[in-house]
């Protein structure tokens, strides 16, 4: 999809007299707008990580990472080469003198379906910002030249069927029983008016696309033109239209009994979880009720792939929607490792080591055990001489 600039943040930076770019724009000429500068990042997902990483590397004075949500891969990260970047709760909100950026961290409000300014907390003032990168995102691909009745509806919302109500886990002793939001947003596993692919008003219609989260996005993709080309050939029959409606409901109700996925759903949800102090028990990721918490989304997230690879008769058994078999739970070990990979960062280490250096015992292949291989050096130092392309073997 095309780059995701929201107006009201083009807007604001027109003050900036700095340099503006999109994550989509950082590439080979990157350099020149981050190397000795002060750099402020828009956006804490994987795009924010990464270039934070890649400003460093390039040498950088300082950057700063914004966070409405602190959710991402850049707040989960618990240190950073030579103390290097900073993450700010809260976007900017103001440009001050063309290079002064205030951020002011912000709240959901569920009455008014929208985000305000926590005045609770105090503005950060960024003095003299260089540059600014919208890590963003993408929209999503277009499909307006679709005949309406042939388009998928991505931010289509939903309800939860009367009388349903969260079993009882590890937060609700400190959140309760939360009245679930009227309208509910798209789940990680499937958008409402998608079935496994398939559009409901409109079963002729396919579609083979990415959901908001999964354990695997390549695996995702290829199982679901898998199960794609199973219904096309006529190996797997596609439901009636009320049982396609009736098991989406099902599939995202289940997403709606775990915490982390649920607050990413349901407004009200998400505005009791950001009551929580921050010395609470589920900020810490070692805690066995957060370990616990954690893992229950992940393994939602792959039984929900393993389902889809038995009904595709994909030549992988994770196990199925009810029960992971070995190889699901090893997946499962995979991801969570992947994402302690940014909790774990030893602060004696934390001058050189990133995420890309950790070397987890559960990086290996699902099909051969073969570990992952390790990087020649600290990934912060690594480079490929100019004119050689990087590979292991090139980088020094």
């Amino acid at each position: 999809g095309a780059a995701e600039k929201p107006e009201a943040m083009v807007e604001l930076l027109k003050d900036f007299t700095g340099k503006v770019l999109h994550s989509s724009e950082c590439t080979e000429d990157f350099e020149q707008y981050v190397n000795g500068k002060n750099v402020l990042l828009i956006g804490d997902g994987s795009s924010g990580e990464d270039l934070a990483l890649r400003a460093v590397k390039l040498g950088a004075k300082h950057v700063y990472v914004t966070a409405r949500s602190c959710e991402g891969q850049a707040s989960e990260t618990a240190s950073w080469p030579s103390g290097k970047v900073t993450v700010i709760e809260g976007p900017p909100y103001k440009v001050l003198k063309g290079t002064h950026i205030k951020c002011q961290a912000v709240y959901w409000y569920e009455k008014k379906q929208k985000y305000r300014k926590d005045d609770e907390v105090e503005a950060v003032k960024v003095k003299d910002v260089d540059t600014v990168v919208m890590s963003t995102g993408y929209d999503y691909p277009s499909i307006s030249i679709l005949h309406d009745d042939l388009q998928l509806d991505s931010e289509l919302t939903w309800s939860v069927s009367k009388g349903w109500a969260m079993d009882n886990n590890a937060l609700t002793i400190t959140l309760g029983s939360v009245k679930p939001s009227e309208n509910l947003t798209p789940g990680s596993t499937c958008y409402s008016d998608v079935y496994r692919g398939v559009l409901i008003d409109n079963p002729n219609m396919m579609y083979i696309t990415e959901t908001y989260d999964s354990a695997s996005t390549f695996l995702d993709l290829d199982v679901n033109a898998n199960l794609v080309l199973a219904y096309l050939t006529g190996k797997v029959a596609i439901p009636k239209e009320k049982d396609m409606i009736k098991e989406n409901q099902k599939q995202l109700e289940a997403e709606m009994q775990v915490p982390w996925l649920r607050t990413s759903m349901d407004g009200a949800y998400k505005e009791e979880a950001g009551e929580l102090p921050e010395n609470h028990w589920s900020e810490n990721a070692s805690d066995e009720r957060a370990v616990e918490m954690n893992r229950m989304a992940t393994s939602l997230l792959v039984r929900k792939l393993a389902r889809d690879m038995q009904d595709a008769k994909y030549p992988v058994d994770l196990g199925n929607w009810k029960k992971l078999s070995p190889l699901g739970e090893k997946l499962v070990d995979i991801n969570i490792a992947a994402g302690e990979c940014r909790s774990s960062i030893e602060e004696e280490n934390s001058e050189w080591k990133t995420f890309r250096d950790m070397e987890q015992k559960e990086f290996a292949s699902l099909y051969t055990g073969t570990k992952s291989c390790a990087l020649p050096g600290h990934w912060i130092q690594l480079k490929a001489e100019d004119g050689e392309p990087t590979k292991i073997s090139t980088v020094k």
